[in-house]
């Protein structure tokens, strides 16, 4: 088992960047559902990826899914 953050040590905002990533929507869509550039979801998204030790949408998505 990897010795990885769970879903809830991620910041509120993380969260809702993991929320909108999980109901399938683009970097673009995310950013201007939460109000912020492109360049703020991808910084959000290189944090999630590093902080749940993954490597793209697809592996994110089924570790959330999984806890």
């Amino acid at each position: 088992m990897r010795d990885t953050a769970t879903i809830s040590q991620l910041s509120s905002r993380e969260q809702q960047v993991l929320q909108c990533i999980i109901q399938g929507l683009s970097n673009s869509l995310i950013a201007q559902r939460l109000h912020v550039t492109e360049h703020t979801v991808k910084f959000h998204c290189k944090n999630i990826y590093s902080k749940l030790q993954v490597k793209n949408r697809v592996e994110l998505i089924c570790t959330a899914r999984n806890g």
